[in-house]
């Protein structure tokens, strides 16, 4: 696992090889700039802003952030995944699907 900076937030990339780092960036795609902790949004709003509409996905995400959901054949396991401190977790799965996941709501997405 290694820590990627991005707009003030430690994303961090999981992977348990150093070889493979980059691959793991590529397959879970470009990190949304959009995403900034000196927002006042929140991260899901952030991503609306940038994104304009975003199609909503059913599912649940475990303790350790795999996503489970009819919609999707297997169990995704994220790529990268941030905390941000009051406003939630983020994961980045292969695809291009988002979980938004805080105290009051699970929203899962793909951004495109």
């Amino acid at each position: 696992m290694f820590i990627h900076h991005v707009n003030g937030i430690d994303w961090l990339v999981i992977t348990a090889f150093e070889e493979i780092k980059p691959m793991f960036i590529e397959d879970a795609g470009k990190i949304p700039s959009c995403f900034s902790t000196s927002s006042e949004l929140s991260l899901i709003d952030q991503a609306k802003r940038t994104y304009g509409y975003l199609p909503k996905y059913s599912g649940v995400i475990t303790d350790t952030g795999t996503l489970q959901s009819q919609e999707i054949q297997e169990d995704l396991n994220p790529q990268l995944a941030c905390l941000v401190e009051g406003r939630g977790r983020v994961f980045i799965y292969h695809g291009g699907f988002v979980a938004f996941v805080d105290d009051e709501q699970t929203f899962i997405t793909r951004l495109s």
